[in-house]
């Protein structure tokens, strides 16, 4: 299918909104043929296509100069007294960001180089290509055509998707089976189609080799998520202590007597616990810390029966709400699928297969230990990553502040688990020599879901110049 822009721009964003989206996604334009489809019969022709392989993708280049964003207030519909709107009186307003490309070439085709569709259906999607008025934005017009014999162009670079698990330069969403019904699922229950896509690596032939280095993997493995409701209003990240605690003794209680010591927290020393953690919204501008679910944490190296304990108190017999005994009672969908929210994808607090250098605190972390106030934690702080199990840090950072957006400032007070002892509590950033797989849990209270860190893209190690450059206010910033 070859896509024209009418007008030579490309209007679309990213998952986030803060980038255009290039190479458009296939997902996208499947998109934008279930809009336009009103017949069985181009329905049909839509299940066939979303069974194939993913698509190539081959389009020209977008330079940085021919992308373009604009950051503004829109009004809203919702009224409030200090009202927001000049020309609305009454009315409120709310960023609003758009966001566009203009590429090199102003074509592209999305190739599904394996496919050998059936006379009808073939006929069918290309009756359904001509009705696609635009693709992303209204202000994007295009003209949609389907070709059985497509002839790659100079100017255009093939995107092609990778296996699960090799090197990829972008991420795109693709159709796959079941698509069309969970697009029409999410339509009848007010949902996006954001919250039922799935994306996939792809990669171009000009991509850099590049040696991988040494990855380590971290002590903890296998993430079990869980959900909150859709109708629940969700609970700020002020709130963690009393959530993690709760699920802790709720999977206790449903194991019984004869509890593992890896689930109790008494294992021998030197064996990693398992742990239970919140999963909060950080790392975006937008970004305001509600906690989207909880999660249970297993070690990578658990024993068979702590493993089977967990499974039969959280699958064999599903955990569908958390109690606390007070205020609402939180609804529970275990995530047999990764998820659309960022925050419930196991993979965003893993990092990818290559791991991440860079880690940041999106929960803050209390040290193990008592220090004086006017003491360095950073020696402190640099130890008990070691003590978590994972490799000594080249550098540390650390903030009273968060250092992410979103992320909480401390829990609230009141919520602190009884008899734990209150030592200091910090944010960190900290650089590790050779790449790690997290999940990355470091401090006192790790296993109730403090110092749970998000991994950052990775950059060059941290050299002793690069400290001497900068004053030691901004090295340990605290406070």
């Amino acid at each position: 299918m070859s896509v024209r822009l009418l007008q030579g721009r490309y209007d679309a964003a990213d998952g986030w909104r803060e980038n255009v989206e290039w190479p458009p996604a296939p997902s996208r334009l499947f998109c934008a043929l279930v809009a336009s489809a009103p017949t069985e019969e181009e329905r049909r022709a839509l299940v066939w296509l979303e069974r194939q392989q993913p698509p190539q993708v081959w389009a020209g280049h977008l330079p940085d100069q021919a992308r373009f964003r604009s950051d503004r207030f829109a009004v809203t519909n919702k009224i409030s007294g200090k009202g927001g709107s000049q020309s609305l009186p009454g009315r409120t307003t709310a960023p609003l960001t758009r966001v566009s490309g203009i590429p090199d070439a102003d074509e592209f085709a999305f190739v599904w180089a394996q496919a050998d569709p059936p006379a009808q259906v073939e006929k069918a999607l290309a009756e359904l290509a001509w009705k696609v008025p635009y693709l992303g934005r209204s202000t994007s017009s295009v003209a949609i055509r389907v070709h059985t014999t497509p002839v790659l162009r100079p100017e255009w670079t093939p995107y092609t998707p990778v296996a699960l698990g090799e090197r990829a330069t972008t991420a795109l969403g693709v159709p796959y089976p079941g698509y069309l019904d969970a697009l029409n699922r999410a339509f009848d229950q007010g949902g996006s189609a954001w919250d039922v896509r799935r994306t996939i690596g792809y990669t171009t032939p000009d991509a850099p080799t590049v040696k991988e280095p040494r990855v380590v993997r971290g002590p903890f493995g296998a993430m079990m998520v869980f959900a909150f409701g859709r109708d629940v209003v969700l609970p700020s990240s002020g709130e963690l202590l009393t959530l993690t605690d709760k699920l802790r003794d709720t999977v206790m209680a449903r194991i019984g007597q004869d509890i593992p010591g890896q689930v109790s927290g008494h294992a021998e020393p030197g064996r990693h616990h398992v742990g239970f953690v919140g999963l909060p919204e950080v790392g975006h501008r937008h970004a305001r810390g509600a906690v989207h679910g909880l999660a249970v944490v297993l070690p990578q190296e658990v024993d068979p029966e702590a493993a089977q304990a967990v499974h039969r108190a959280l699958v064999e017999e599903p955990l569908t709400h958390l109690n606390r005994g007070y205020g609402p009672v939180f609804p529970l969908t275990l995530q047999a699928e990764a998820s659309n929210t960022r925050a419930l994808d196991p993979a965003r607090w893993s990092a990818p297969p290559t791991g991440s250098r860079v880690w940041v605190s999106a929960t803050p972390l209390m040290l193990d230990r008592f220090v004086r106030r006017n003491s360095d934690p950073t020696d402190i702080i640099a130890r008990s990553v070691v003590t978590a199990g994972y490799p000594e840090p080249s550098y540390v950072q650390v903030s009273q502040a968060p250092l992410t957006p979103g992320a909480m400032l401390r829990p609230r007070k009141g919520t602190y688990p009884a008899g734990r002892p209150r030592r200091w509590i910090l944010h960190a950033r900290i650089e590790f020599p050779e790449p790690v797989v997290g999940p990355v849990l470091v401090g006192s209270m790790r296993y109730l879901g403090l110092g749970l860190f998000e991994p950052r893209p990775t950059e060059r190690p941290r050299t002793a110049a690069d400290d001497r450059a900068l004053p030691k206010e901004a090295v340990n910033a605290l406070g």
